[in-house]
């Protein structure tokens, strides 16, 4: 007799449960995306401040700020490796920014920002800037 009563009990229960679940399942997609495009960012950074720091000399300085891709500067690079790795849902802008003088043991620094866009949506108060800056001594 209980049977029949109880016969709709599950689907309530999914029905119940399935929102949660969604939720839970799509905010550690989201989170999982933003890590990966971090790790992208702090490696385009290092990379561009690699480049800065093996191809700068005083006669040309590491000083950029750029938001295309090149190969003519440690920006330029950075943004190519940035453009080139992250996982972005829509237009991207990415800006680079170079800091150097181009002599014997003095310091690259190259930042790296991107507007996370992510799945469209954020159960956080992130503002949804991520950066990156990798510093390298020159040659």
């Amino acid at each position: 007799m209980f049977k029949r009563v109880q016969s709709g009990a599950a689907m309530v229960e999914f029905a119940l449960v399935l929102p949660i679940f969604m939720l839970i399942l799509f905010g550690i997609i989201n989170y999982s995306i933003l890590l990966f495009d971090q790790a992208i960012l702090t490696n385009a950074a290092r990379e561009g401040a690699r480049w800065g720091a093996i191809h700068t000399t005083a006669a040309s300085t590491a000083v950029c700020s750029s938001t295309s891709p090149g190969n003519a500067d440690p920006c330029g690079i950075a943004v190519n490796y940035a453009n080139s790795g992250l996982i972005s849902f829509g237009a991207t802008t990415i800006t680079a920014s170079s800091t150097g003088d181009g002599t014997s043991g003095s310091q690259v620094r190259v930042t790296v920002r991107y507007q996370y866009t992510g799945l469209g949506y954020s159960v956080t108060s992130f503002d949804n800037q991520l950066s990156a800056t990798s510093v390298m001594y020159h040659e």
